[in-house]
């Protein structure tokens, strides 16, 4: 994390000394927020940063998942959540993604959990979304560790999850 955060501001000082002509027509012209699509998207474009908030709900999810909490977690699940896993299953309803995950997380410890990048965005059809980019060290019942990356995206409504859509990997070394 504190190498992106070098990186970030080492590009940011470079970022900052161009020369202020270039930056005064660059200010000069009009920015348009439509983009010119090569492949037009099915569900929305146009997203903007959301509300921060729900990268807390996110975090807060996962932390309580990673301890097995499954009451916490339902209890930050709406009733009617909507869970489209890797596998291309999809789960429907509170109870029966909480199944999932007791069954699912069974065994498994998970360790080292770090985010490279979470963001909250905001489509032009109202959705709230938080996308995670993460990963850690899982290590199974019989001891042996792999490390995991995942992208997940969860959408939220009034504080609760209703729709996840996760893929993760492993990392060969």
């Amino acid at each position: 994390m504190k190498k992106v955060f070098l990186g970030l501001l080492v590009a940011a000082s470079l970022t900052a000394c161009t020369s202020s002509e270039k930056k005064t027509a660059e200010m000069a012209e009009p920015q348009s927020d439509k983009v010119e699509h090569m492949y037009k998207p099915t569900y929305t474009d146009n997203f903007k940063i959301g509300d921060a908030k729900n990268v807390l709900l996110a975090e807060q999810f996962h932390k309580v998942l990673f301890e097995k909490d499954f009451k916490a977690a339902a209890e930050m699940i709406s009733d009617t959540a909507l869970f489209n896993n890797e596998d291309g299953s999809t789960i429907k309803g509170k109870a029966d993604i909480l199944a999932y995950m007791e069954k699912s997380f069974e065994g498994l410890t998970f360790k080292n959990y770090q985010i490279a990048a979470i963001l909250p965005v905001v489509g032009e059809n109202g959705h709230q979304w938080v996308d995670v980019w993460d990963e850690a060290d899982l290590v199974t019942s019989d001891g042996k560790t792999q490390k995991v990356q995942w992208v997940d995206a969860f959408r939220f409504e009034n504080g609760k999850i209703v729709h996840f859509i996760g893929f993760g990997k492993v990392v060969k070394n």
